[in-house]
């Protein structure tokens, strides 16, 4: 596990790659390329994985991107001969593409730096999940690193909020934030982690009660169907 002093330098060394007031200059090469090193992209999903995971899913996420194998999905993705971007962002050039998602970012940023958290989710051009991972980086660490809905529905509700799935992210974020009191960010974010990953496992657990139940159930039923046939009249002649 990461110390508190070890994240809170992966948390400045980010913003030093990529400090705020040279956010909109960034160029769609340094922005997604096939290093593995020192992409936004890169940054974002891997080396500061430490400070939240947004793993999972494919590379659309990052709403364009530089390919290795050129995609095959044309409901959802278009490319020319080096990136990929979403459909549906209806542009024709890569260059449109990047726009649209530079633009996304720096908006990200900047309330979040500003701590404008509930105007987060008025910009969907970029996925939840990625949206929320930015906004953290950009927030002077005023929110919490976990990025996915149902974590921190999870942990909220095991904190005691009551209506916890029908809340925005920033409710929960807010709820959440309020609960830490003077602990630090990075071990607040373990303890939370700890509750999700307890309460995952209970779920588990419950489910794997409930099926061999359930199995036994179904074939009790295929078994009284299976009678009911077997004893059916014959049809007169």
């Amino acid at each position: 596990m990461a110390t508190q002093e070890l994240r809170d330098k992966l948390y400045e060394d980010f913003l030093k790659e990529f400090p705020l007031e040279s956010l909109k200059d960034m160029t769609l090469e340094k922005y997604t390329n096939l290093n593995r090193e020192d992409s936004f992209c890169y940054w974002i999903e891997s080396k500061t994985y430490k400070l939240g995971s947004i793993w999972g899913g494919s590379s659309y996420k990052f709403g364009i991107y530089q390919y290795a194998k050129k995609p095959n999905n044309p409901t959802i993705i278009v490319s020319d001969d080096k990136y990929a971007w979403y459909k549906w962002y209806n542009v024709e050039t890569r260059d449109e593409a990047y726009k649209l998602t530079l633009s996304s970012i720096v908006n990200i940023a900047e309330a979040a730096n500003e701590g404008r958290f509930m105007d987060i989710d008025n910009d969907t051009t970029l996925g939840e999940v990625l949206r929320w991972k930015i906004a953290f980086l950009y927030s002077h660490k005023q929110l919490i690193p976990i990025y996915k809905r149902t974590m921190l529905e999870d942990a909220a509700s095991a904190l005691g909020l009551i209506d916890a799935k029908n809340s925005t992210i920033w409710e929960l974020q807010k709820f959440l934030i309020e609960q830490k009191g003077d602990k630090e960010l990075f071990d607040y974010y373990d303890y939370l982690l700890s509750i999700i990953l307890d309460k995952t496992k209970k779920h588990r657990q419950k489910r794997c009660y409930f099926l061999p139940k359930l199995r036994r159930k179904l074939l009790w039923l295929l078994q009284q169907k299976t009678y009911r046939i077997s004893v059916r009249k014959p049809v007169a002649a």
